[in-house]
């Protein structure tokens, strides 16, 4: 599957803890394999059509698949930021 990683989520995922990083990490390397996103653990279809969540620990990311690319938003709930 084709990633596309949106700039303002790098920034986001470079203040959070270097554990959650490579939790993060794991996950994309998955992504990358695979053909459709709910075929990895954590990543659930949400209402909305295309769009997808991601659960690490308590933290969730945000996810759209457009022209066969999965698009990696933003965090919707970052359990590192007040």
């Amino acid at each position: 599957m084709v990633i596309y990683v949106e700039e303002f989520f790098i920034e986001q995922l470079q203040k959070c803890p270097s554990s959650f990083q490579q939790k993060f990490r794991v996950a994309y390397q998955q992504l990358k394999v695979v053909d459709s996103p709910t075929d990895v653990k954590n990543i659930h279809s949400t209402s909305a059509k295309n769009y997808y969540k991601l659960y690490i620990d308590e933290s969730r990311i945000g996810m759209k698949v457009k022209d066969s690319t999965l698009h990696i938003l933003c965090f919707l709930y970052n359990q590192y930021f007040d």
